[in-house]
């Protein structure tokens, strides 16, 4: 579980709305590579597998989360797991705006600082679980209604570790994963082979907050 007592020498900021370095968006906030706290975090904290910042892709994602929410689909009784988390952007979204039970997954230890001060700036609990995406087993799928990653496709060899891990996801009954990627090759790959297989569908989207944004999102669902 990701909370404040996990990391005892995290000092966490009294953020301001428009505070430089900041992002308020979607009801939640983040900071940016630049703000004193995260700086302070890499002095003894520096991620290995991307895990620098706040992925633009995270916010399409939220964007149809929302959709989803509006719809229905997902609510406080939905247990998301969030892959490639890095920040937690998606992590937080879920657990604030949609009251999700939140898994945040991550193979890269050093990234989860930068959660829980996420977590601690918006007022959220959410569960952490380091593991590469080959490991997470049927059991760790078991009870989980919704996979998101955002920009998690980038090398070639992840696209066949993620096609397995969303065929053992689907059989132990997830409802729906959402991968978003701004256009890499290993993404449409990936996408191409689930296509084939699965009932699932890319999908196009687009937005101009916090800025002018567009990714290309995977959305594969149980029949």
């Amino acid at each position: 579980m990701t909370l404040l007592s996990d990391f005892p020498d995290l000092e966490v900021p009294r953020v301001r709305r428009g505070e430089p370095h900041t992002v308020q968006t979607r009801g939640i906030t983040l900071l940016r590579s630049g703000h004193r706290a995260i700086r302070r975090l890499k002095r003894e904290h520096e991620p290995s597998i991307h895990g620098n910042k706040v992925w633009n892709s995270s916010f399409l994602i939220m964007d149809e989360l929302n959709r989803r929410r509006r719809a229905g689909e997902i609510g406080a009784h939905s247990h998301l797991m969030d892959i490639g988390c890095g920040w937690g952007p998606l992590s937080i979204f879920a657990a604030k705006r949609l009251g999700c039970r939140v898994t945040a997954v991550d193979a890269d230890a050093d990234v989860f600082p930068y959660l829980a001060l996420h977590a601690a700036v918006n007022k959220v609990e959410v569960e952490t679980l380091r593991c590469r995406f080959e490991r997470l087993t049927k059991k760790r799928l078991a009870g989980v209604d919704i996979i998101t990653g955002a920009d998690i496709c980038f090398w070639d060899e992840l696209t066949p570790v993620l096609f397995n891990l969303i065929r053992r996801a689907l059989g132990q009954g997830v409802q729906r994963i959402i991968i978003a990627d701004p256009g890499r090759s290993p993404f449409y790959e990936l996408a191409e082979r689930c296509e084939q297989h699965f009932n699932a569908r890319v999908v196009e989207r687009r937005t101009q907050t916090p800025r002018s944004l567009s990714a290309d999102l995977l959305i594969v669902e149980r029949d």
